[in-house]
């Protein structure tokens, strides 16, 4: 392993090796402006998630609350697929909200809850059930992901400009190669004749 990391150093660095054609050292400056814009784009990445961590914490309650909310009829029993019982289900319910507002809509409650039952349920501003803000785990695990496809976007943009950077190189090396093969074979044709 070590010596394989050797060879690639050596193979890349910058030194004044008569054998090493102009497009070795392209090829190498080229590797290490990626090596650079790969380091630099840990800057913007970290920015991202920092930016999608606030986003989501702002959202966290959003103008959602907790209340309670009375159920007004028995959660209906319904085998599911495997035969089991289901494990709630929407079943009609009235809340009341902080200002005084009565409302009554469907709501998400455990199985076999009968009518009378109380289950807390998160409502928007309008006092509509809403889905629940998202805890603090999912608040940073949305600014881990954040920053990983970030930075997996930037090294995934520079490999592939690398390897057409390359390719092209490689296209130059091979059509010096041929133009020398070429050269020689002219020149064997003259000795011959």
């Amino acid at each position: 392993m070590r010596d394989s990391v050797m060879r690639q150093v050596r193979r890349y660095r910058f030194d004044r090796n008569p054998l090493r054609r102009r497009s070795d050292r392209l090829e190498s400056l080229a590797l290490l402006v990626a090596v650079l814009l790969v380091l630099l784009s840990a800057w913007p990445a970290v920015a991202a998630g920092r930016q999608a961590y606030q986003s989501a914490a702002s959202a966290g309650a959003g103008g959602r609350l907790q209340v309670d909310a009375t159920l007004l009829a028995d959660v209906p029993v319904s085998p599911t697929s495997f035969g089991s019982l289901s494990r709630g289900g929407p079943v009609e319910a009235r809340w009341t909200l902080p200002s005084g507002q009565e409302h009554t809509g469907q709501v998400r409650a455990p199985a076999l809850a009968k009518a009378g039952t109380t289950v807390r349920i998160w409502v928007d501003e309008t006092g509509r059930p809403a889905l629940p803000p998202p805890s603090a785990l999912e608040v940073r695990i949305t600014g881990v992901v954040t920053v990983l496809l970030v930075m997996l976007g930037a090294v995934a943009a520079v490999l592939i400009a690398l390897a057409a950077f390359r390719w092209l190189v490689d296209r130059g090396r091979y059509r010096a190669w041929e133009d020398a093969w070429s050269l020689i074979d002219e020149r064997r044709r003259r000795r011959r004749s």
